[in-house]
C-alpha cells in the first residue's frame, strides 16, 4: 500500500523575508510621503514658527527660550526644525512640505521598529497585519501629515507599551526596559497626555508577575528595581533631549542618573537588588532631585497642563446638534466609532474573546491574553482620563487608536486560526482544501474595507469617518472637516484671470488655511473698511460652530462646492 508523505511548509529564505519587508515599507510611504504640500491644517502655522525659534535658540546657545510650549512639544519642535538646515525658515507650503516629510520620515521608522517588537511578541502573521492595519489606519494617518504633537507622542507611547512588554516576557533582558524609559520620556516630550501611561506600568508588572520559590517579597523588591531603572531612564532622556535643561546642575544630576541605571541593570541582571543596597537609595534621591529641579525650572508646563485641564477649549465644538465648549463624557466615545475602521473595533474585541478563551490551554496562549490584556487597559485609561479633562479635541485620543489597530491584528489572525479549526473541526483532513480561499477572502476583506477607502481620500485623510455612518448625515453629529478642502478653493480662485491682484474673504479661523494657497488679498470675515472682497469662502466647521453663515455675508452668488467623501466642505460664493 502506498502512502504520501504531507508536504512540508518550506520556511521563508532571508532575501524572500527581506524582500516583502521592504515592499511593505514602500507601500506604507504612497499615503505619507506623497502630496505633503496639501491642506493646511490648524496650528501648522504656529508649530512651524516654534520649530524655526527653537533651533534658532540652540545655535545662538539660548537654551533658556527652547521652552516654547506648554504641551510641551520639544520633539515636535526638533524634528520639525531639521528643515532649517535645508531650507531658509519662514511660513509657507515648502517650509511645511519639508516639516511634514521630516515628521513622517520619523513615524515611517517608528512602525518598523513596533513591527520588530510586534514580531517578537505574537510572530510574523500578526506583525504583517499590525504593519497593514497601522499603515492605513485613516486617524492616525492624518494625523500623521501635520506638524503637530499628537502623532509623535502616539507613536512612542506604542513603543513605550511594546518594549515594556517585550521586556515583561523576558526579564533577564533589562535592555528592554531602558529602551521603554527612553520611548516614555521622548513620549512625555511630545506631549504631556502621555503621563497617563504612568498607572498601567505598576499594572503591566502586576499582570506578569513571577512566582519566585523565595517567596513574594523579592518579586515586590525588583518591581521597585524595575520602576526606578525605568522612570531614571525616562528623566535621563528628557534632560538630554530638552534644551532648556542643559545646565551645571542638571548635568551633574545626569551623571548620577546614568550611574544609577548601569548599577541597578548589573543587580537586576543578577536578581541581588535589596533595600539594604546603597544603589537603591541613590537612585530614589537622584531621580526625586531632578523630579524637584525639573518642576522648578518648568513649571509653567505644570501650570498650564493644569489649566488645560480645567479649562474647556475656546472655539467652539459642534456635537450632537449643539454648540458646546465641552461637549461631555459621549464625545470621545463617538470619536472612537467615527474615526475608526469598520473592522477595527469588532476584530479588537474578537481578539480580546478569542485569547480569554485560549487562556487556559497552554503557557504561551496565557501569556497572549495577559499581552491583550495590557493593550486593552492602555486603551481605557486614554479614553476616561481624557474623557475627565474639560478640554477636548479628536486628536487628544489618537494614542488610543494604534492600540486598537494592534488588538484588531490580532483578532484577524486569531479569528482566521478560529474559522479554520472550526472547519477542520467539520470536515477533517478535507478542511485542507480551505485554508487558502479563507485566507484569500479575508486579505480582500480587509484590502475592501480598511485600505481602499482610505487611500481613494489621498491626501485629504482628515475626511474620513467610518462607512457605518454612511446612513446619517455626520454633519449634524459632530465636528467634520481637519482644514480640508480649503487649498482647493485657493487653486480653483486662482485659475481665474484678473486683471489685478483677487480679493478674497474668509472667517478668521480659516484664515490660515486658505492664505497659504491664494496669491492675493485676504480679508478676515467682519473686517469693516478697506476694498471690497470679489469672493467669499466659508468652511464647513464656522458654519457648524455659527461663526459664519454657509451663505456667507456678503450676500454672494454660489459658484463652486467643494466635497470631499460626499461631504460639502466649502462654499465659494462670487460677491456682486
Amino acid at each position: 500500500m502506498l502512502t504520501t508523505k504531507p508536504k512540508q511548509q518550506i520556511p521563508l529564505s532571508i532575501r524572500t523575508k527581506f524582500f516583502i519587508i521592504i515592499c511593505l515599507f514602500l507601500l506604507a510611504s504612497v499615503p505619507r510621503l506623497l502630496s505633503l504640500d496639501a491642506h493646511w491644517s490648524s496650528d501648522e502655522a504656529r508649530w512651524l514658527k516654534r520649530s524655526a525659534d527653537f533651533m534658532s535658540a540652540i545655535k545662538t546657545g539660548a537654551f533658556s527660550e527652547t521652552l516654547l510650549a506648554y504641551h510641551p512639544g520639544v520633539t515636535t519642535m526638533w524634528v520639525a526644525g531639521l528643515r532649517t538646515f535645508f531650507v531658509e525658515p519662514s511660513i509657507d507650503v515648502p517650509n511645511l512640505a519639508q516639516a511634514r516629510l521630516f515628521i513622517d520620515i520619523i513615524l515611517w521608522a517608528s512602525m518598523g521598529i513596533a513591527s520588530f517588537l510586534l514580531y517578537q511578541l505574537f510572530g510574523r502573521w500578526i506583525a504583517f497585519a499590525s504593519f497593514a492595519c497601522l499603515a492605513y489606519s485613516p486617524f492616525f494617518l492624518a494625523q500623521a501629515r501635520r506638524i503637530h504633537t499628537d502623532a509623535l507622542a502616539s507613536i512612542f507611547i506604542v513603543l513605550t507599551v511594546l518594549l515594556f512588554l517585550v521586556y515583561c516576557q523576558n526579564r533577564h533582558r533589562p535592555r528592554y526596559l531602558i529602551l521603554s524609559g527612553i520611548t516614555f520620556g521622548l513620549a512625555v516630550l511630545s506631549k504631556s497626555y502621555a503621563l497617563i501611561l504612568l498607572p498601567w506600568i505598576p499594572l503591566c508588572l502586576f499582570l506578569f508577575r513571577e512566582e519566585q520559590a523565595v517567596g513574594k517579597s523579592i518579586n515586590f523588591l525588583i518591581y521597585i528595581a524595575e520602576g526606578l531603572c525605568f522612570f531614571n531612564c525616562t528623566a535621563l532622556t528628557i534632560l538630554i533631549i530638552w534644551p532648556v535643561l542643559w545646565m551645571p546642575i542638571f548635568g551633574i544630576l545626569g551623571v548620577c542618573l546614568l550611574g544609577t541605571v548601569i548599577t541597578i541593570t548589573a543587580e537586576l541582571k543578577k536578581k541581588t537588588f535589596t533595600l539594604k543596597r546603597l544603589s537603591f537609595w541613590a537612585a530614589c534621591v537622584v531621580l526625586i532631585t531632578f523630579c524637584i529641579r525639573l518642576l522648578q525650572t518648568v513649571w509653567i508646563v505644570f501650570d498650564k497642563v493644569n489649566w488645560a485641564v480645567t479649562t474647556p477649549h475656546e472655539v467652539e465644538h459642534f456635537f450632537l446638534g449643539k454648540v458646546v465648549n465641552d461637549p461631555g463624557w459621549l464625545f470621545y466615545l463617538l470619536v472612537l466609532t467615527i474615526k475608526s475602521t469598520p473592522l477595527m473595533l469588532p476584530l479588537a474585541l474578537l481578539a480580546c474573546i478569542l485569547t480569554w478563551k485560549q487562556r487556559k490551554q497552554t503557557e504561551k496562549t496565557g501569556h497572549q491574553f495577559r499581552m491583550v490584556l495590557a493593550l486593552s487597559i492602555s486603551v481605557v485609561l486614554f479614553m476616561v482620563c481624557l474623557s475627565v479633562t474639560s478640554k477636548k479635541f479628536s486628536r487628544y485620543l489618537l494614542p488610543a487608536f494604534p492600540m486598537l489597530e494592534i488588538l484588531a491584528a490580532i483578532g484577524f489572525i486569531e479569528g482566521l486560526k478560529w474559522s479554520y479549526a472550526v472547519i477542520r473541526s467539520r470536515f477533517g483532513r478535507a478542511a485542507l482544501t480551505y485554508k487558502v480561499p479563507l485566507a484569500v477572502i479575508a486579505c480582500l476583506c480587509f484590502l475592501f474595507f480598511q485600505v481602499m477607502p482610505v487611500l481613494v481620500l489621498h491626501p485629504y485623510y482628515g475626511t474620513y469617518y467610518n462607512l457605518c455612518w454612511k446612513v446619517t448625515n455626520i454633519t449634524k453629529i459632530i465636528t467634520v472637516g481637519e482644514a480640508s478642502g480649503m487649498d482647493i478653493a485657493a487653486k480653483y480662485l486662482m485659475n481665474k484671470k484678473m486683471d489685478r491682484p483677487m480679493r478674497g474673504q474668509v472667517s478668521p479661523l480659516s484664515l490660515q488655511f486658505f492664505a497659504g494657497y491664494f496669491i492675493g488679498f485676504v480679508r478676515p470675515t467682519g473686517l469693516t473698511g478697506g476694498p471690497p472682497a470679489d469672493y467669499e469662502v466659508v468652511y464647513i466647521r464656522d458654519s457648524q460652530i455659527g461663526r459664519v453663515p454657509q451663505t456667507g455675508t456678503l450676500n454672494g452668488e454660489l459658484e463652486a462646492v467643494i466635497t470631499l467623501n460626499g461631504i460639502d466642505h466649502v462654499w465659494i460664493y462670487k460677491v456682486k
